[in-house]
Formats: structure tokens, sequence, C-alpha cells
């Protein structure tokens, strides 16, 4: 995870060939210092996941489909689907 210009850029080991999304990212989420996570919109930029929510200019963590129930739509270039997860360790 790389933090830039208020955007979280996510790299994934296993997706080497990219994502196959040519209608939108769903189900991401971006919290600042505070801790609140918040939707976030994602899109593919070189082979990473950017993560930007506007107005937030110091973003610290991303989750994705880290809920009880969400709907997400990532898959990597051969379909595979990005199983939930966080770069966060918070409690709460």
């Amino acid at each position: 995870m790389e933090v830039k210009e208020g955007k979280i850029f996510i790299s994934f080991d296993h997706a080497p060939d990219g994502f196959n999304r040519g209608d939108g990212i769903e189900g991401f989420e971006i919290a600042g210092e505070d801790g609140v996570f918040l939707p976030a919109v994602a899109r593919e930029n070189w082979g990473k996941i950017e993560v930007s929510r506007e107005g937030l200019d110091k973003p610290i963590a991303v989750r994705y489909c880290f809920k009880n129930f969400q709907i997400g739509n990532l898959t990597g270039a051969h379909e595979l689907p990005v199983v939930p997860f966080r770069t966060d360790s918070f409690e709460k």
C-alpha cells in the first residue's frame, strides 16, 4: 500500500495481468486519521487499484467488501474475484 497525494494505491502480488473492470469498481471504503470508514471511489491505475474520496486529504487505510454483506465486483484479468481485505488493524 502506498499513500500519495490524498490517494491510496494498492498493489496485488497475484494479479500480474491486471484487473477486469470495465464498468467501475465497487465495494471499497477509505478512512482518514479519525479511523472512520466511508465509501470510496476506486479505479485501476497502471496495474494498481487507486482508492480515494473527495475531501479526504490524508487517507490511512482501505477496506474492500469488509462488511457482513457487501457486493464487490473486482476481479483479476482471468475473472477470479478479489477476496475481502483490509489494510488496517483497528479494533472497531
